[in-house]
């Protein structure tokens, strides 16, 4: 792999691993006795709205699950680019495209109110669009063709 891909692998594959640490460690604190505001700097990444979150501990988890799937997702992209690096960037750019339509459908169909969706849903659209965008991320970065400049 490039040297700027393993930075993006390093940058994109430690900010989920973050984000979902920090919010299971902020689920177990409130869980055991910790004020709820302990919530409040999640509201940065999602609505956190507690039937919409994965449970620990009885405690709803600061951001939903379909955030939570995504950052799962997103790890697992990463991490199938060395396994699978045969993929052209923009066969990979088309996959996060069409892996994006079943989670937008369900985002804009529950934001109008025609349903509500389901944890277990919000599971699977964000984790196959999170996997999606993991894994472009590294192939545009790997795949990017260097531009020589030459003087007009």
């Amino acid at each position: 792999m490039k040297r700027e891909t393993l930075i993006a692998f390093a940058v994109f594959g430690t900010l989920p691993i973050i984000i979902l640490a920090l919010a299971t460690a902020t689920t177990y604190a409130i869980a055991h006795g910790a004020s709820p505001a302990w919530k409040l700097p999640f509201k940065l990444l999602c609505h956190g709205i507690p039937h919409r979150c994965l449970t620990i501990w009885n405690t709803p988890m600061p951001i939903c699950a379909r955030c939570t799937a995504i950052y799962v997702g997103l790890f697992s992209g990463l991490v199938l680019f060395p396994i699978a690096p045969w993929m052209r960037e923009r066969v990979a750019r088309w996959t996060l495209m069409i892996a994006l339509t079943p989670m937008a459908i369900d985002g804009i169909t529950q934001a109008m109110l025609l349903r509500e969706s389901t944890n277990p849903l919000r599971i699977v659209t964000g984790s196959i669009a999170g996997l999606a965008f993991g894994y472009w991320v590294l192939c545009a970065i790997e795949r990017r063709d260097k531009q020589v400049l030459t003087p007009s």
